[in-house]
């Protein structure tokens, strides 16, 4: 009974970390929140400890400016496994963009980039720990070229 209880609980931590990303998909951050708890951890890795906030505050707004910049901005989930704790997905990110971004001038340039999220989510399924990593130098490449 315990095994199943178990795998029960990795089935709704996946469950819950894709309808975040589906809810990103959708351009909808207020969605994406509700999966979340605003005081937990976000760290969006490349940009060291600037990257590093609530998700209530600087994931949100974080999300809320890059699909203001890149309207057509989209994820595919490439993966997603299980590990203890927390689920880690490999997900492709790629959008035109349309307006400025955090210094990078616009030039109607589009990226494609690979993307790890990390989730950890606590004991009522709330996304609670969100870890970031891509190439940032390759972003900001693709975007100056």
């Amino acid at each position: 009974m315990e095994l199943l209880n178990v795998q029960s609980r990795k089935i709704e931590m996946k469950n819950a970390c894709v309808h975040f990303m589906f809810s990103y998909q959708n351009k909808d951050v207020a969605q994406m929140m509700s999966f979340c708890d605003p005081e937990g951890e976000v760290f969006f890795s490349p940009l060291g400890e600037a990257g590093r906030g609530k998700i209530g505050e600087l994931g949100k707004n974080l999300w809320t400016l890059l699909i203001d910049c890149f309207p057509n901005i989209n994820n595919t989930i490439d993966a997603i496994v299980s590990e203890g704790d927390l689920v880690r997905c490999q997900v492709l990110i790629s959008g035109t963009q349309a307006k400025d971004f955090a210094g990078i001038p616009n030039k109607g340039k589009t990226f494609n980039s690979d993307h790890i999220f990390i989730f950890h989510l606590n004991r009522t399924n709330k996304i609670d720990q969100i870890e970031i990593q891509w190439n940032h130098e390759d972003f900001v490449k693709q975007l100056s070229a």
